[in-house]
C-alpha cells in the first residue's frame, strides 16, 4: 500500500467513525429509581466509580437540592444512594450522574454519553497499538524467518544460491527500513493523539471542566488504563528512538522492546473495557486481551505485509521475487490461521457473555454494532481464504518450479492485501462504536 493509500484509509477510517451514532449512550443505564421517605436511590446496568456521582432530588425543577452526598450503596455496586433532607418531602425531581467502571459517562442529562469525540479517540488507541503490535510481529515473526531461510526453493539448492537470496532480499528489506519507521512513528502519534483526546471527550460527557481532570485520572478505572496506555506509549518511543537508525526488529531483543509496550496497551484496554463490568471479571479480562492480541497479529500483520513485505519483495529480480514472497507468505498465512481461530473462539465466549439472550442481537444497538463487526469479519475471511487457497499455492508451486509464471498470484496478492487493510480500517471503526455502545447482557 502507498503512503497516499494509508493515509486515505485511516482518514476514511476517522470520516466513518465522527458519521458513526453520536448519541452512543453510556454504559450504566438507568434501571430503577426509588424515592422511599430517607433515601433515593438508583439501580444501574453496570458497576460505578465513586467520582462524578451526583444524585439530587429537587422540589422542582431548578429547585432547591433537598437530598445530601450521593454514594454508592455498599451492598450493591450498581446502586447510588443520597439521603433526603427533608424525610417526607413528597414528590421530588430526580437528577443523576454516573461514570461506569468501564469508562463512560451517564445521566439524566443529554450531556451524558460517549459521543463522536470519544469514540474517535477510542479508535485511535485501538489502532495505534493493534498496528504497532503488527508491525513487529510481521519484522521478526514472519520476515525475517523467511529472509533466514533464504526463501521457498526447489530441494537441493545449493548453499551459495541461498546465500545470495539472502543477500539481496537483505538489501531490499533495508531499503523499506524507513517505511516500516514512518508507519511506526506515525502510529505512535495517533495514539498520543488519542490519550489527549480521550479526556477531553469523557470530562465533556460528564459536564465537567478542566478541573476534573485530576479526579479521571487518579479516581477512576479509565483513568488507570490512560496512565498503563500513556507509559506503554512512552515505553514504546524510547524503544524506537535506540533503535530506529536500524532496520526493522530482526532479533528477540529488539522486538520485545518494541512490542511489549502495545501488547501491554492492548491489555489496559481490556481491563478497564466491558469485559471488566461483568460476572466472572478475571476469565473476561484475559480473553478480552487475547482477542485484542490476536487482532494485531492478523490485522496489524496485514499492515505490516502492505509496508514492509510485499514492497521489498516486489524489489527483488526473478526468481528472487517468487522465493522470498512465498516464503512469507506461507508463514504469514499460518499466522493469520492462527490468529483467526483464536477470535473466532474468544469472540464468540465474549458476544455470549455481553449479550445475554440471543434475542438481545438484533434489538439492541450493541447487537447491531456486533452484526455489523460479524459481517465485516466475514469478508475479511473471505479474503484471508483466498489468499491461503490461491494465492499461496500458486506463489509456492512458482517458487518450487513447478509454475514458473508468478505474475498473476503476486498482482492478485497485492490486489487482496489493499482490500483486506480497507476492510480492516472498517472494522476497526465498528469494534470502536460497538466498545461505546452498553452490552444488553
Amino acid at each position: 500500500m502507498s503512503r497516499r493509500g494509508a493515509w486515505a484509509a485511516l482518514a476514511a477510517a476517522l470520516v466513518a467513525c465522527l458519521a458513526a451514532p453520536g448519541a452512543a449512550q453510556a454504559h450504566a443505564e438507568l434501571r430503577s429509581l426509588e424515592v422511599g421517605p430517607r433515601a433515593v436511590r438508583l439501580v444501574l446496568s453496570s458497576p460505578v466509580e465513586e467520582a462524578f456521582l451526583r444524585l439530587e432530588a429537587r422540589v422542582r425543577p431548578g429547585g432547591p437540592v433537598v437530598s445530601g452526598p450521593a454514594r454508592r450503596d455498599p451492598r450493591d455496586a450498581d446502586a447510588v444512594v443520597a439521603p433526603l433532607l427533608r424525610p417526607g418531602a413528597g414528590r421530588v425531581v430526580v437528577e443523576w450522574r454516573a461514570f461506569s467502571q468501564d469508562g463512560h459517562p451517564s445521566g439524566s442529562s443529554r450531556a451524558g454519553g460517549d459521543g463522536a469525540l470519544a469514540i474517535a479517540a477510542r479508535l485511535l488507541l485501538l489502532i495505534a497499538p493493534v498496528g504497532m503490535l503488527g508491525l513487529v510481529v510481521m519484522a521478526a515473526g514472519v520476515v525475517e524467518p523467511a529472509l533466514r531461510g533464504g526463501g521457498v526453493a526447489p530441494p537441493g539448492r545449493p548453499a551459495a544460491e541461498a546465500e545470495g537470496v539472502r543477500r539481496r532480499a537483505g538489501a531490499a528489506l533495508a531499503g523499506r527500513a524507513r517505511a516500516w519507521w514512518t508507519a511506526w512513528w506515525a502510529l505512535a502519534a495517533l495514539g498520543a493523539l488519542g490519550l489527549v483526546l480521550l479526556p477531553v471527550a469523557l470530562l465533556r460527557g460528564l459536564d465537567e471542566g478542566a478541573g476534573g481532570l485530576g479526579a479521571l485520572l487518579t479516581d477512576t478505572r479509565a483513568g488507570t488504563a490512560l496512565w498503563v496506555q500513556a507509559g506503554a506509549l512512552a515505553a514504546a518511543a524510547l524503544a524506537g528512538a535506540a533503535l530506529c537508525r536500524r532496520g526493522p526488529p530482526a532479533a528477540v531483543g529488539p522486538a520485545l522492546a518494541l512490542g511489549l509496550p502495545p501488547a501491554a496497551a492492548l491489555v489496559a484496554i481490556s481491563w478497564a473495557g466491558h469485559a471488566s463490568s461483568g460476572g466472572d471479571r478475571t476469565a473476561n479480562i484475559v480473553i478480552d486481551a487475547i482477542h485484542n492480541l490476536a487482532t494485531a497479529a492478523w490485522l496489524g500483520g496485514l499492515l505490516g505485509l502492505a509496508v514492509l513485505a510485499l514492497p521489498a519483495v516486489r524489489a527483488l529480480p526473478q526468481p528472487d521475487r517468487v522465493r522470498l514472497g512465498a516464503a512469507v507468505v506461507v508463514r504469514f498465512s499460518a499466522l493469520a490461521l492462527t490468529a483467526v481461530g483464536v477470535l473466532v473462539v474468544t469472540g464468540v465466549y465474549r458476544a455470549l457473555a455481553e449479550l445475554g439472550p440471543v434475542g438481545e442481537i438484533a434489538h439492541s444497538g450493541y447487537g447491531r454494532a456486533l452484526l455489523v463487526k460479524l459481517g465485516l469479519f466475514a469478508v475479511l475471511l473471505c479474503g484471508g481464504a483466498y489468499n491461503r487457497l490461491v494465492a499461496h499455492p500458486r506463489l509456492e508451486r512458482a517458487a518450487l518450479g513447478l509454475d514458473p509464471d508468478d505474475r498473476g498470484a503476486a498482482a492478485a496478492l497485492r490486489v487482496s492485501v489493499r482490500a483486506e487493510l480497507a476492510l480492516a480500517a472498517a472494522l476497526m471503526v465498528s469494534v470502536a462504536v460497538l466498545i461505546s455502545l452498553p452490552p444488553p447482557g
